[in-house]
């Protein structure tokens, strides 16, 4: 028996530098199953999701009678001139000014304020502070529609009504804690010693947040601002509630009117909405490195 040892080490060596797969046909299958299992899954729900932006571009693209008599396929001549046309219609210069300009001054308010705010939930050590979370947190829950009346009748003794700094402002506390909560988060997967260090240097409280702390939770801002911008971007109910004058108009009010008005005009509306689109896709193609890495760097530690 002691003979045979050396014989059996190179044998176990060979069966041992063999693939799983083929010494184990059935396991090979199963692994290719499930991967084809899997495949197919994420391609339905890439249908599912990209086909009605498709749809949408393929209806921006044909006249009236084509859409009637060729709904789900692609234009057999696209006519590019349905965007000239939507744009001076509609009047899409002025209300993607007026978005452009509530969209970027909600979204800078909302990161200047909820980032000390986060800051100082998480790291400061104050009497009440979890009650502040829980406020924080249960103020995500309360659906806008609930505070449509208190809020118009805040928004009418402040002055803000028919204003787009006004509606910026209102759109900014609206995310603030989603964005308080989002960043906390990221807060704690920053060790406390990066903050001795900089004590030690003679850094404040301000300065430790700009210098040291901001520059390593560049991903939660980045997710904040991507929600934040296709929250306050497609925003209709705020908008609808608080903005009465056409020229103040923001993009989703002016679909809705523009489709009031224009009913049967279904490729010029197609034009339209897919005009609006764009510069959310563009947005988060631009950001879709900072919008992953935000959605995993912040769940390490809760």
């Amino acid at each position: 028996m002691r003979a045979l040892a050396p014989l059996r080490a190179p044998a176990r060596a060979a069966a041992a530098s063999v693939p799983a797969a083929r010494r184990h046909p059935a396991r090979r299958g199963q692994g290719t199953a499930e991967l084809l299992l899997v495949h197919g899954a994420l391609l339905l729900v890439m249908v599912q999701a990209l086909y009605p932006l498709v749809w949408v571009l393929f209806g921006s693209l044909k006249t009236k009678q084509e859409i009637i008599g060729n709904i789900w396929g692609p234009p057999l001549a696209p006519v590019v001139s349905n965007y000239v046309e939507a744009w001076r219609m509609a009047g899409m210069g002025t209300r993607i000014l007026n978005s452009v300009t509530v969209t970027g001054l909600a979204l800078a308010l909302l990161v200047l304020v909820a980032t000390p705010c986060a800051y100082a939930v998480t790291r400061l050590r104050f009497p009440g502070r979890a009650l502040v979370l829980g406020f924080v947190v249960a103020a995500m829950l309360v659906p806008p529609q609930v505070m449509a009346i208190p809020l118009f009748i805040v928004a009418r003794d402040l002055s803000l009504i028919n204003s787009l700094p006004g509606i910026a402002l209102i759109h900014a506390a609206s995310a603030m804690p989603l964005a308080i909560f989002i960043m906390r988060g990221f807060f704690l997967t920053l060790p406390a010693e990066l903050e001795d260090a900089a004590r030690m240097d003679g850094a404040g409280r301000l300065a430790t947040l700009v210098h040291v702390m901001l520059p390593l939770i560049r991903p939660g801002i980045a997710l904040v601002l991507i929600f934040g911008f296709i929250e306050i971007w497609n925003d209709f109910f705020l908008a609808f509630l608080l903005l009465r004058r056409p020229e103040l108009q923001t993009i989703p009010l002016g679909l809705v009117a523009f489709f009031q008005q224009y009913d049967s005009l279904w490729n010029l509306y197609f034009a339209a909405l897919t005009i609006v689109t764009l510069p959310v896709v563009a947005v988060f193609l631009l950001m879709q490195r900072q919008f992953i890495a935000g959605l995993t760097a912040g769940a390490v530690k809760a």
